[in-house]
């Protein structure tokens, strides 16, 4: 069956197949914009393998308990199954994508031309969505720092056996895993994977491109507080990355002494994991990719 007729049943919803246009840039999900006979556009997610189904249930548990918290909107998914995801597209558009052959963010917008319209609201989201109580989450386990930490270690020690890293990185990254003073010393309720392609702004016919919302939550879950500032460093640069670790401290956001260098440290080390999954996922673009960026 077609996946318009498909989600259509699932539905309820009259789905108009000639509208649809796929999305094939997310590396965890098929996506498919499309349109319903009434107009209205909706986004289908499918997964691209087994893990992404299961981590299905856990982003549906964190915008559930995030939704009406935020200063910004989130999906809200209409239909949830292990095959399929549907919901109302969100107003806006990204602010930027990722280059899929060098894994370089381009920016459609200045994100330090108007930091209360974009920065500073996202500050505000992150904030909010790390002062979302573990409560609200029951079904999730929580990882202890220690746990957190001693996983970092065991991809590391994965990384130096299966790929070619160079000495002085290693000896750095062994460096920040052995200083306390850089780890968090409690886990909280993250977006996991924040960047310009995953925020959406709206333009007005005066003023700047506003943040409207956050999208993709594939990766939330309960884990360090740094990750959510990793990405968006990756794509701006410091300057980026001061101003929304300021922002969040304004919005009551804990900045502890040393995370910004943990978020430094945290975003060389993300070359490492997509050296890892371009190899788990027979991708070696990815993989030598990841290799050029951690021997710059």
């Amino acid at each position: 069956m077609e996946l318009a007729q498909y989600a259509s049943e699932l539905l309820g919803v009259d789905l108009d197949p000639a509208t649809a246009r796929p999305d094939e840039s997310g590396w965890d999900f098929h996506v498919t914009h499309i349109t319903d006979t009434g107009g209205s556009p909706w986004i289908l997610r499918r997964p691209r393998h087994p893990q992404a189904a299961r981590q299905l249930g856990t982003e549906g548990a964190v915008l559930a308990a995030v939704r009406d918290r935020l200063p910004v909107a989130v999906p809200h998914w209409r239909l949830q199954s292990p095959r399929l995801v549907a919901y109302p597209r969100l107003p806006g558009v990204q602010a930027g994508a990722e280059d899929p052959r060098t894994l370089v963010y381009g920016w459609d917008i200045d994100p330090l031309a108007a930091p209360d319209a974009y920065l500073e609201p996202l500050a505000r989201a992150l904030a909010e969505v790390h002062r979302t109580p573990h409560e609200a989450l029951p079904a999730l386990e929580a990882p202890t720092p220690e746990a957190l930490r001693s996983a970092v270690a065991d991809r590391l020690a994965r990384a130096r056996s299966e790929l070619r890293l160079p000495a002085a990185r290693t000896r750095r990254w062994r460096a920040w895993l052995d200083d306390d003073s850089l780890w968090p010393d409690r886990m909280v309720v993250v977006h996991g994977d924040v960047h310009p392609g995953h925020t959406l702004v709206e333009r007005a016919p005066v003023g700047p491109p506003r943040l409207s919302g956050l999208l993709d939550w594939g990766n939330a879950g309960i884990n360090d507080p740094a990750v959510d500032f990793v990405d968006m460093l990756y794509a701006g640069g410091p300057p980026v990355l001061d101003l929304l670790l300021n922002a969040y401290r304004r919005a009551g956001g804990e900045v502890r002494p040393g995370m910004r260098a943990h978020v430094l440290a945290r975003a060389s080390f993300l070359w490492v994991h997509v050296a890892l999954r371009g190899l788990d996922a027979a991708r070696p673009a990815w993989v030598e990719t990841a290799l050029s960026r951690i021997g710059a």
